[in-house]
């Protein structure tokens, strides 16, 4: 096949998806396809467009944050009917809004932690949100990964610090209860649940962007050291968050588990990082899956739920409609 890999993008994850992309680009082209890695700009859908009219056949989306991950570049591909891998664009985008997500969870009576919307509308104080929340409390932007722009806070002084953090990426702000106890992360690839990992940093307890790309950064336990009744009750929760959303394809689950093994659905990530030190390609290694099997896995899933008989409208076809 003819694929187009589009990495880079204008997030603040952008040297993450170029990493994501060539590593991506290389598996596909080792399962003998013919790869072309563009970098999305502001012409994207015309850029689009010619790719499909030059014969493409799939677009593999090797985008992190906003601009990729919350549906607007899934939008443009439905709407030209070139099939991609992953959720679509409702769930991209649903995933993507750490607050919206999780009022999903709590209406689906999914487990995770108490929270606050800040906004220039709504500029809770520290006294509030430690009253509500407790402390520490976590601050991060609504709509990004990776990350970006978070801080555990626990006085005035530091909160204001994280604020300023976070509204540096974001205009809409989580407050989140801090949970005490093990990060653990569930990689799931159309239903099925990899083995969990428990991530440990190796500088301190926050599992920050560093911990998250450094070479060394942390150490991804697997198995993890939950208990089996444990680790049950976090692949329920986590499966129930992917479901909840509508995802598909693969997506990471993350997850704070408490020191009594209760599972805590913090976010859900639907084009997780395919990089050395990304957490999927380690779950998938678990299974004794190589990179290219997984990305070829992934590629297969996608095919599968895209219709054969949808039909692509020639730039011909369209001026005709048009006229």
């Amino acid at each position: 096949m003819r694929i187009v890999v589009l990495a880079g993008g204008r997030s603040a994850e952008r040297q993450v998806s170029w990493v994501t992309g060539k590593a991506c680009k290389r598996a596909l082209e080792d399962l003998g396809h013919q790869v072309k890695l563009i970098d999305p700009d502001v012409d994207l859908p015309l850029r689009l467009w010619q790719e499909r009219e030059a014969g493409c056949d799939f677009v593999w989306i090797a985008l992190h944050g906003p601009g990729g991950e919350d549906g607007v570049v899934q939008g443009m591909l439905d709407w030209l009917g070139l099939p991609y891998q992953g959720s679509g664009q409702l769930a991209s985008a649903l995933a993507m809004d750490k607050l919206v997500a999780k009022q999903i969870f709590r209406t689906a009576g999914i487990p995770t932690a108490d929270w606050m919307a800040w906004d220039e509308q709504n500029p809770h104080t520290w006294a509030e949100c430690a009253a509500e929340l407790g402390s520490p409390l976590v601050i991060k932007p609504s709509n990004d990964g990776s990350t970006v722009g978070i801080s555990i806070v626990e006085d005035e002084r530091s909160f204001a610090q994280g604020l300023k953090l976070a509204r540096s990426v974001s205009s809409r702000i989580l407050l989140e209860r801090y949970i005490p106890g093990k990060e653990i992360t569930l990689s799931i690839l159309s239903g099925q649940v990899l083995p969990a990992i428990e991530i440990i940093p190796t500088q301190g307890s926050f599992y920050d962007y560093e911990a998250k790309y450094a070479p060394g950064g942390s150490r991804h336990l697997i198995p993890c050291s939950l208990s089996p009744a444990g680790l049950a009750r976090c692949e329920a929760a986590g499966l129930r968050a992917y479901q909840a959303l509508g995802c598909e394809g693969l997506a990471r689950v993350d997850l704070r588990v408490d020191p009594a093994e209760n599972p805590w659905v913090l976010e859900v990530n639907t084009l997780p990082g395919m990089t050395p030190t990304s957490l999927c390609p380690d779950a998938a290694a678990a299974l004794g899956w190589t990179f290219t099997e997984l990305v070829e896995r992934m590629l297969r899933e996608a095919l599968q739920k895209t219709s054969p008989a949808l039909h692509r409208p020639t730039l011909q076809e369209s001026q005709n409609q048009k006229s």
